[in-house]
């Protein structure tokens, strides 16, 4: 029986794909943009808690954690039906908004700075699943310089058996 998934949307190209990825798992699953379950989605054995959880007032939460340095995007997201979607907790821009500007160093350099905020949104999520198996990665091999920084370090420190 498959259990909790984890999505972590990095970068611009994370999120746009997480974006859309999350758009056709509510339809899959009968779920509004707004989190609520249609009516025909409520009989079944649909495993809606593989990627949602619910919240106390019966809407779905994606199990998803947006991260960008660089805000165009995020709020792209957040200006959009599904905005009510997401848990805001679980999304991290920078304070400087502009993000690595194709530069690896900056990048690297800006990575080692956020890393335990990241990291801290992630255990957070991963700490709230009953039986976690694993994550979903979205980024863009060629692109998003900082997660370079961010991933092995943090993961690195934090590997359980």
């Amino acid at each position: 029986m498959p259990r909790e998934i984890i999505t972590l949307q990095l970068g611009q190209c994370g999120n746009q794909i997480g974006f859309e990825f999350w758009k056709q798992l509510c339809a899959e699953h009968g779920i509004s943009p707004e989190g609520i379950v249609e009516e025909f989605a409520t009989e079944g054995t649909d495993r809606k808690d593989v990627f949602f959880y619910q919240a106390d007032d019966e809407h779905y939460i994606p199990r998803a954690v947006l991260l960008d340095l660089e805000p165009r995007v995020i709020h792209t997201i957040l200006n959009s039906p599904y905005a009510n979607l997401y848990n805001p907790e679980n999304i991290y821009l920078s304070e400087h908004g502009g993000g690595a500007g194709n530069n690896w160093a900056s990048g690297f350099s800006q990575g080692e700075k956020i890393h335990e905020d990241i990291f801290d949104i992630i255990d957070r999520e991963a700490d709230g699943s009953d039986s976690l198996e694993g994550f979903v990665l979205c980024h863009s091999i060629a692109g998003d310089r900082i997660w370079s920084r961010v991933l092995p370090t943090g993961a690195t420190e934090r590997q359980v058996s």
